[in-house]
């Protein structure tokens, strides 16, 4: 059984990566099912606004390979690799945590 400090320190290594970061809060907004490839142009949409260089194929790559599996093992989006479907699940929940580190963040 993990204790709570074990479960908030999983969440903080989940937040600490930016796309994942950029990914559930654009699901913060979000009822219902988005298809990998609108979730993968809201993050590159977002990346650019951020200034940084962009590689479509490395993002839409590593969304399906790296952040939607965790975000799904994490139980924060129902991820179908199959359908290329991502569901928000507890989008809200990550997001108390992200709000939290960008407090810390600013403040450091």
């Amino acid at each position: 059984m993990s204790t709570g400090a074990e479960r908030e320190g999983a969440a903080f290594e989940l937040m600490a990566n930016e796309r994942r970061r950029h990914v559930l809060s654009y699901l913060r907004g979000v009822t219902g099912t988005v298809s990998v490839d609108d979730l993968a142009s809201q993050v590159i949409a977002r990346e650019l606004l951020d200034g940084g260089p962009v590689d479509p194929e490395s993002v839409e790559a590593t969304l399906r390979h790296v952040h939607l599996p965790k975000l799904d093992a994490a139980g924060l989006v129902e991820f179908d690799e199959t359908r290329s479907e991502v569901v928000p699940t507890q989008v809200e929940r990550a997001n108390d945590h992200s709000e939290t580190r960008s407090l810390e963040e600013t403040s450091a």
